[in-house]
């Protein structure tokens, strides 16, 4: 009995896989070596993948970063609502935040777009298109974090969001280098009570005051005398 031959791949499965080579490759050279060396033909060397497949699928720099930060941020999500579910407590939940991000964003993924948002200063091309992806990025991410916030009751100011999405950013690049592994969950479980205090309290901006507005107070911006 002859055994059956394997369907043929389609040319959309060849794309996809193609597409999730270089990804993959991608995000391990700007975690490793960061934005400037990243290059699309060391992405296409690493990934095993032709010069001109590389260039069938992102024929620019510009478009394979832009490809790993919608890839990334897409998973991200899937994650956020997975570890968000394991707590049934829609305040512990919404206080778990920090934490939650913490375990998403300091992934190698998530370094790696950080390097694409810090290489965006010094790529004009890349800062023109990727500028309004990231406004779409953090509207729904502010959105998805509404979605906790009103199934707590409890609502989350843009600064507070705000605060705690950079935080997280800036302490995944920090612990690359920190001295102690693991140092920097100290600072992620400072913002889980900082936005434990946040939403108890009432922050609102005062631009005119100079300062914010806390339970009735202005706490005055410090300023370098």
């Amino acid at each position: 009995m002859t055994k059956p031959k394997p369907p043929r791949r389609t040319q959309e499965s060849r794309s996809a896989e193609t597409r999730a080579r270089l990804l993959e490759a991608a995000i391990q050279s700007l975690y490793s070596r960061g934005y400037s060396v990243t290059t699309t033909m060391a992405v296409a060397a690493d990934a095993k993948v032709s010069r001109g497949a590389m260039l069938h699928q992102f024929p620019t720099k510009v478009d394979l970063m832009l490809f790993v930060v919608e890839s990334v941020y897409a998973e991200e999500m899937v994650l956020y609502r997975e570890r968000l579910a394991a707590f049934d407590d829609p305040k512990e939940r919404l206080l778990s935040l920090p934490e939650v991000m913490w375990s998403v964003l300091s992934r190698p993924e998530g370094v790696a777009v950080l390097e694409v948002l810090q290489g965006a200063r010094s790529d004009e091309e890349l800062n023109r298109r990727l500028k309004p992806l990231q406004i779409a990025i953090e509207k729904d991410s502010f959105i998805a974090v509404d979605r906790v916030a009103d199934a707590a009751g409890i609502p989350v100011p843009p600064v507070m969001k705000r605060l705690i999405v950079w935080s997280i950013r800036g302490l995944s690049v920090a612990e690359l280098t920190a001295e102690e592994p693991g140092e920097m969950v100290k600072s992620v479980r400072l913002l889980r009570r900082l936005l434990s205090y946040g939403i108890n309290e009432t922050i609102e901006p005062e631009p005119a005051a100079g300062g914010f507005r806390v339970r009735g107070r202005i706490k005055p911006k410090e300023t370098n005398s």
